[in-house]
């Protein structure tokens, strides 16, 4: 075999060495990004289009179309807080949505859902979605309500159920103190954390 024949074998095997790689750093990024959690969200819409189909065009006599990611989500949450119990916490919101619209006629829930799950630095926060209708001029209104839970610090209530005024300074060095975006009281001067049981609160609600 000539020196000329043996070099363009070797380039051949280069190259073909070279697309081999190419195509296994491909297979890892596919395998890698079908594991994140935007990767579910398009599986949990794909799953929903194959069984319902293209018509996501909500009728009048049908209720406004929520983001139910649920099965996305909920999973993820449990993770973070084993004791999290989402019949509980749907209840409290469900509560808390029906007073704000009690003056509505015949205002009821018909379901609630996690549509999405935020966790920025210490931040913790459950957008969610409700389908919901009341009488209008002897009409059923159909309306979408989004809302949102953060993890906050739960007030200090008294014997009576009124809220106990927090210290407004530090105890370590009598600096002032003041409440973090996640719901934390600290000191600004020495950073000590006033603890408090965290729960999870309503911090909005509005109609989509």
């Amino acid at each position: 075999m000539t020196p000329i024949i043996l070099v363009k074998y070797l380039i051949i095997l280069l190259i073909a060495l070279c697309g081999v790689a190419v195509v296994m750093g491909v297979i890892r990024f596919v395998k890698r990004a079908g594991r994140s959690a935007e990767a579910q969200v398009v599986k949990e819409l794909v799953d929903l289009v194959s069984e319902k189909g293209l018509d996501f065009v909500s009728e009048p006599e049908h209720p406004r179309l929520i983001s139910n990611m649920n099965r996305i989500y909920l999973p993820q949450i449990m993770k973070d807080f084993p004791d999290f119990d989402w019949d509980e916490i749907k209840a409290m919101l469900e509560n808390e949505i029906s007073d704000k619209y009690a003056e509505k006629e015949d205002f009821e829930i018909e379901e609630t859902v996690v549509s999405r799950y935020e966790k920025v630095g210490q931040k913790r926060l459950i957008s969610c979605e409700s389908s919901a209708f009341y009488s209008e001029n002897s009409e059923k209104k159909y309306i979408c309500i989004q809302s949102v839970l953060s993890y906050l610090n739960s007030k200090k209530l008294d014997e009576n159920g009124n809220e106990v005024p927090r210290s407004l300074v530090c105890q370590n060095c009598g600096a002032t103190l003041t409440r973090t975006a996640v719901g934390e009281v600290v000191c600004e001067y020495c950073g000590a954390v006033v603890v408090g049981e965290k729960v999870w609160t309503v911090t909005s609600i509005k109609e989509k």
